[in-house]
């Protein structure tokens, strides 16, 4: 209970510093703490904040987001654009909340889908491996100056229990993100993205192959 309350109030005291852009110079030294706290409970939560290995970096630096800081704008309700990297089988077991899904190299063909370049995105893989580094780099190359990879990816965000969203079909829809299909053509694949309009469902699926097709109607794929 004590360690649930001390990472509350970290997260709290850490809101008030995301005012700072992501790309913001560097600075000295860390974040101001909440002045109500005093200084032996400051000193119990701000180092590891600061220095550890999965809660750093911070807000000001370049290219990366540390764990602890992007968890704590997603509980503040105004987090970052959050793109998932992985295929489609692994979102299945969950993903960051309000993520969107665009695996591999999808990305790239599909700018249209993205925020104003004034505002903050993060990329993430299963590990926060090169290709979510190297699309965060690509993005920021195209303008999206505020674009971050998320340190230590999904696989480091469940191990420190930080909150996911588990797939699931939206109304007048029988399929969820990730689960696997086979449509007509007797060609399988995985849901990538389900839409309902009229209160029918279409999917776009991700084929074994690589290749994307659709949208595709309930009539139009079995599991």
């Amino acid at each position: 209970m004590i360690r649930d309350r001390l990472k509350n109030a970290a997260r709290k005291a850490m809101l008030k510093v995301f005012k700072m852009e992501f790309d913001a110079q560097e600075t000295a030294g860390p974040p101001d703490a909440d002045p109500k706290m005093d200084a032996a409970t400051q000193a119990s939560y701000m180092p590891p904040i600061v220095q550890g290995s999965g809660d750093t970096p911070g807000p000001n630096h370049k290219t990366d987001i540390g764990r602890t800081w992007l968890a704590a704008q997603v509980a503040s309700g105004a987090g970052p654009v959050l793109v998932d990297l992985r295929p489609p089988p692994e979102v299945v077991a969950g993903m960051l909340p309000g993520a969107f899904l665009l695996p591999g190299q999808q990305l790239k063909k599909n700018l249209h889908l993205m925020p104003d370049k004034s505002e903050r995105v993060v990329i993430y893989d299963q590990i926060g491996g090169e290709d979510s580094d190297q699309l965060a780099g690509w993005l920021r190359d195209q303008g999206w100056e505020m674009a971050r990879r998320l340190r230590g990816g999904y696989a480091e965000w469940v191990e420190y229990d930080e909150p996911i969203e588990l797939p699931q079909p939206p109304a007048g829809a029988r399929h969820h993100l990730g689960v696997p299909v086979e449509d007509a053509k007797g060609r399988r694949g995985s849901v990538q993205k389900v839409t309902v309009e009229g209160g029918k469902a279409q999917y776009l699926v991700l084929l074994d192959s690589g290749e994307l097709v659709g949208p595709l109607w309930e009539s139009d794929l079995r599991s």
